[in-house]
């Protein structure tokens, strides 16, 4: 695995908290990253993605915690806000059910110069995603 800037979406982080069998992909790109980024949105997913799988509010302040110790939180500046709506208007023709928070956490890596990290299915086959899905 090359060492490359990497923004872990939602996706990526439900698979690490639940400790699912893709966790430890997760876990080596995030050991291996030269910079790692999750979108402030992706928090938001992460979190009520948690609370629907019954997770004790003690344990997600826990895990957030962890993901904002380990990649640096990019928030929706100006920048990424008009790359988000550029892929958006693009993704929105030819993927359905693309959202605007699947817009963000790609345009994030586009300005950070990264990839993706992601196993949702809206984002598969698409050039700058490392794909872990099924």
């Amino acid at each position: 695995m090359e060492s490359e800037a990497i923004v872990f979406d939602a996706y990526a982080w439900v698979e690490y908290a639940l400790d699912s069998p893709k966790a430890e992909v997760v876990a080596r790109y995030l050991e291996g990253a030269s910079e790692a980024f999750t979108p402030a949105s992706a928090l938001a997913e992460l979190n009520e993605s948690m609370l629907r799988h019954g997770i004790r509010r003690d344990v997600i302040r826990r895990i957030l915690t962890f993901v904002k110790s380990k990649t640096v939180i990019a928030e929706i500046d100006a920048d990424i806000a008009e790359v988000a709506g550029e892929v958006n208007f693009r993704r929105k023709k030819i993927v359905k059910d693309w959202g605007m928070l699947d817009s963000f956490a790609y345009a994030v890596a586009r300005v950070r110069k990264g990839k993706v990290l992601t196993g949702d299915p809206h984002f598969k086959g698409i050039d700058g995603v490392i794909y872990i899905g099924a």
